[in-house]
Formats: structure tokens, sequence, C-alpha cells
């Protein structure tokens, strides 16, 4: 029976890490470390939209708009000139044709900082795999195995092709050869030495990091787009705020730019740290205290993956915004305890007023029983006082 349950765990870890893998693929391409087919041309995801006809087009269309708004803000900043005397009419529509210009020079600006960034995130990826080419789904079994047996080690090999028959070998077996007994240990990792628990557990916090982590990289390629287009309204305003709108629109822009660095380089550290946590220990301690060692150890390093994110936000004095997606699965886990609380309070309550309704029913039952006896007695008693006072009449009567 032992044998069934390392089997079963050993196969929803393989399961864990295919999705891993799959994730990872996403993740490197939302990030823009690797490329996306389009039309059968591989190209950068934010390079690819940026430079598409249909957003030109649009964007060409809000300038013409912020061209227009560029023109009412300017004679604003005049009248507020006229009635306050602060500035010179000369700087006003000096500024009036700075946003103009300036619109067209940040145009510029923003295609040559996408594509700088760009190639600058593939290389930094590529610097953390100088001796580091194990995948990520690798560096978790390999963390994970007790003990390698018959020479095999994790160096060239892809542990998500493998199933759990190549993993841990055949096992004799009883009863005509349908009762699984003991291992036979041909395989390439010892079965009673692997560490199901925290395979499972490190796969499960490594899938919710990269969830999270990829939830807010393609909320950063939307949130790029919508700051592009926004670039010449922000421009519109430099007039009658002094460059005050698009201060906030140019550091909105950088912090999104560079948040994919966080992430990638989250990643790149944990892939990196991971293949040293196996080789790891307590002296003294347990098997389990080990095993527990090795799972603190993992999940802390898979938590860095959002973190990551967050960190490169609060340096750049724009994490507030991380909230609304990086504690998504946080608000439904609590949304769901809240929401299951709020179930068991109703059925408890519910149970409650039924048992209430039953012991009414049950008490007013009671009641009308004794009010039948008591009715009967009294009928008794006032039939015998009226015999007995007829009796009395007769006999008086009769004297």
């Amino acid at each position: 029976m032992l044998i069934f349950f390392q089997e079963i765990g050993l196969q929803l870890i393989l399961w864990m890490l295919q999705l891993i893998d799959g994730i990872m693929e996403i993740f490197s391409a939302i990030s823009g470390v690797a490329t996306v087919n389009y039309h059968g041309e591989q190209v950068n995801i934010i390079e690819l939209l940026i430079g598409d006809s249909t957003v030109g087009a649009i964007f060409w269309c809000i300038f013409i708009l912020a061209v227009g708004l560029t023109c009412i803000f300017t004679i604003v900043a005049l009248v507020k000139n006229m009635i306050a005397n602060n500035k010179n009419i000369s700087t006003i529509v000096g500024k009036f044709f700075l946003a103009l210009l300036g619109t067209m020079a940040m145009l510029a600006v923003v295609f040559l900082g996408i594509m700088i960034s760009g190639a600058l995130l593939q290389l930094l990826a590529k610097i953390f795999q100088i001796g580091n080419t194990t995948k990520l789904s690798n560096a978790i079994f390999n963390a994970c195995v007790g003990n390698w047996i018959n020479g095999y080690s994790i160096n060239g090999l892809n542990i998500t092709s493998l199933s759990v028959r190549d993993i841990f070998g055949g096992y004799n077996a009883a009863l005509f050869g349908v009762w699984p007994t003991s291992w036979k240990c041909n395989g390439m990792v010892n079965p009673n030495t692997f560490m199901y628990l925290p395979g499972l557990i490190a796969g499960v916090a490594l899938c919710i990091a990269l969830i999270v982590a990829t939830l807010n990289l393609a909320k950063r390629v939307y949130e790029i787009i919508f700051l592009y287009f926004c670039m010449p309204v922000s421009m519109s305003t430099l007039a009658l705020d002094d460059g005050a709108r698009f201060k906030n629109w140019r550091e909105q822009f950088v912090t999104k730019i560079i948040l994919a660095y966080g992430a990638v380089l989250a990643v790149n550290l944990f892939a990196l740290i991971l293949p040293f946590i196996s080789q790891m220990s307590l002296p003294n301690v347990s098997g389990f205290g080990n095993a527990m060692f090795t799972i603190f150890m993992i999940v802390g390093g898979a938590l860095i993956i959002p973190a990551g994110q967050t960190l490169f936000a609060r340096i750049f004095g724009q994490a507030d915004d991380m909230h609304a997606g990086g504690s998504f699965l946080r608000s439904a886990f609590y949304g769901g305890r809240i929401l299951g609380g709020m179930t068991f309070g109703l059925a408890a309550k519910g149970i409650k007023g039924i048992s209430h309704i039953i012991r009414h029913k049950k008490k007013s039952g009671n009641n009308r029983e004794d009010g039948a006896d008591d009715s009967s007695s009294d009928d008794d008693n006032d039939k015998y006082s009226e015999s007995d006072t007829d009796g009395a009449d007769e006999g008086g009567g009769g004297e």
C-alpha cells in the first residue's frame, strides 16, 4: 500500500513541475525575455504592441486631441497670468511649443527606451545562465531527491519528460503480481529517501508565486500601452502646471519599464540558489527536521519572486499599485474564508431556528394536552356539582 502512495505522490509532483515549466514559458514571454510568435515572426510582445499600425493610428488621433488641449491650457495659463501677472507671456508661449515638440521627442524616447530595456532584460537573463543551465523544475526535483542511485544524476535529464516508472523503477509483487511488496531499486532515485512532502509544498508555493508574478507582468504590458496613449495628454498641460503632470507620467512609465527586472532577477536568483539547498542539512537533526528545513528554504525562496517586483517598485517609489495584482490570491483566500464563515454561520442559525420551532411546537402541544385534561376535569367537577345540587334541591322539596 505504501508503494501506491509513493507513486501517487511522485506523479503529483511531476504534474506540478510540468505546470511550473509551462508558467515559466509564459513568464518569460510576458516579461520580454523570450519572444512570441506573430504571423510567423518571433517578436518581443511590448515592441510588437507599441509598433502596431492600429496602435500608432490611435496614438496620432490622441496626439491631435492633445494639440487642442494644449491650446486650451495655454489660453487658460495666459488668462491666469493676466490676472495674477506672475509669468512672462513669452514663457507661456514657449512652453506651448515645447509641449508640441516635446511630445514628438518623447515618442522617440519611448520607443528607444523600450528597445534598450528589452535588450538589457535578455542580457540579464543570459548572465544568470552562466554555469547554471538547470531548469527550475529540475532544480526543485533535485532538491527533494534523497539519493540518486545506479549512477544517475540531474545533469542531462529532463524530469518532466520522465514517468514514475522511469524514476523509481519496478517493484516486487505478490498475489500473482498484483500486490507490491518492495522496490527493486533499479531506477534513478531511491523511493524510500525521496522527500514527497517538501516536493508537493514547494511545487504549490512556486506555482502561486509564479502566477502572481506573471499576472503583475501581464498587467504591466497593458499599463505601458495605457501610459503610451496618455503621454501626449500629460505633455499638453506643460504651459499650465509647469510639467507636474508630465513628471508623474515619467515616474510611472520608468517604474513600469523596469518592473520586469525585479521579477526576472528574483526568478533567476531563486533558480541559482536552489541547487545548493539540496546539499544543506542541519547537524544533529532528524530526517523530518531536515525535511522541514528544506521546505522553509524552498518556500521562502519562492516568495522572493513576487517580492522582487515589489522591491523594485519601492526603490522607485511606486509600490502602492503592486497590491492590486499581488494580493489577488490572498484576497481570494481570505474571501473564501469569510464566505465559508458566513455559510457556516447561516447554517448554524438555520439549525438553531429549526430546533427552536420544533421545541415551540412540542411545548404548545403539551400545553394543549394539559389544557384538555384541565377542561375535562373541570367539566366533570361541574357535572358532579350540578348533580349534587339537584339532589339537594329534591331532598329539600320532599321535606
